[in-house]
């Protein structure tokens, strides 16, 4: 997950009274501008919220996947995300042969300003893959997804500027936003297309588009003028087979929220170590890199049905004054069920 940064630069300070507003800023910087939607770096590993047709994308029975990022954790943990989804093909004998009939269910939570301001998405997404050709190497599938949304700000975890005396913050507070009702509720939608190729046993190529924020739901605070924009998402990937036992793989997304434009690119190397009949093992390292902004770094394993992978943002951008200050962590794990029940019809793409 990456957030637009519309603060000016921020200088590492051990005073106490600073970082709290320095974290407090962040929140209002959510509530006012054009805040940017929760994302991750390992977008791959998010399905659900990449593009509303990945829903069902993937070679098994079922699908769950959770995802975690710490973002500028030295900002008193400025940002904390966390997802958790499930997804997969339903009625399979109603649906002819070749093509998949897929739903999803996506929970997702974000934490700004050390839990100051929260908000909890719950989404359900349905998909449908038409077959191509009769072998099912080429396929399209468009998505859709609708989502209940909340958000809340907590009063008693927020310190404001003119509550500052020699003692700490101990004055009273005349911030108009204290008066206001700081809960909201919207309801959401989203749509995706994506295509998914293969031209041999040992490669597979995608790329998709999707639009989120169709309706343009109203939200704020203060102002009721306030409007989530849509966000457009490109994206695109496969891997090609090096020999039975390594594979590379590769991915990109290009997207587009209100000013804020990011592109990320990159790959890995996946290396088979251990293909037995009840068991599966396979370790992957690589790296990818978002545009004058970090490297990111990242290792995985796969064991059986079981991939888990981990990424850290080393941030290089000369446009921050303490950008060692903005690195971030990554988790996820994504497990699919009853994977062989898939692999005869449906190739799996994993970044």
């Amino acid at each position: 997950m990456v957030r637009v940064k519309h603060t000016k630069e921020i200088s590492h300070s051990s005073d106490n009274v600073k970082k709290r507003l320095t974290i407090l800023s962040f929140v209002f910087l959510a509530l006012q501008a054009h805040a940017q939607d929760p994302h991750f770096s390992q977008f791959f590993s998010s399905p659900l919220t990449l593009n509303p047709a990945n829903t069902g994308n993937f070679a098994g029975f079922a699908r769950a996947s959770v995802n975690y990022r710490n973002q500028w954790p030295a900002f008193g943990n400025a940002y904390t995300t966390s997802t958790a989804s499930i997804d997969g093909a339903v009625f399979k004998k109603l649906i002819p042969e070749g093509d998949r009939l897929n739903l999803g269910l996506l929970m997702l939570s974000d934490q700004s300003g050390n839990g100051i301001l929260k908000e909890n998405h719950l989404g359900l997404s349905a998909a449908y893959t038409k077959g191509l050709d009769r072998v099912g190497n080429h396929s399209i599938t468009a998505g859709f997804q609708g989502s209940f949304s909340s958000m809340g700000f907590d009063q008693n975890k927020a310190n404001f500027e003119d509550e500052i005396s020699a003692s700490g913050f101990t004055l009273p507070s005349s911030e108009v936003l204290l008066s206001r009702d700081l809960g909201r509720q919207y309801l959401d939608m989203h749509a995706g297309l994506l295509y998914k190729g293969s031209f041999s046993e040992n490669d597979l190529f995608y790329a998709g588009a999707s639009v989120y924020h169709l309706n343009t739901p109203s939200l704020g605070f203060s102002s009721p003028n306030y409007f989530i924009q849509r966000r457009y998402n490109v994206h695109g990937g496969g891997y090609i087979g090096l020999g039975y036992a390594t594979t590379v793989h590769a991915s990109f997304q290009y997207q587009q929220h209100f000013n804020y434009k990011e592109f990320v690119f990159g790959g890995a190397i996946s290396q088979l170590l251990v293909d037995k009949q009840k068991t599966y093992t396979e370790l992957y390292a690589g790296a990818w890199i978002r545009n004058n902004d970090a490297i990111i770094p990242y290792l995985g394993i796969e064991w059986n049905s079981l991939r888990a992978g981990f990424s850290y943002d080393i941030n290089y951008s000369k446009r921050k004054a303490a950008s060692a200050l903005y690195q971030s962590a990554e988790i996820s794990l994504n497990w699919i069920f009853n994977m062989e029940d898939g692999r005869l019809t449906v190739k799996c793409p994993k970044f």
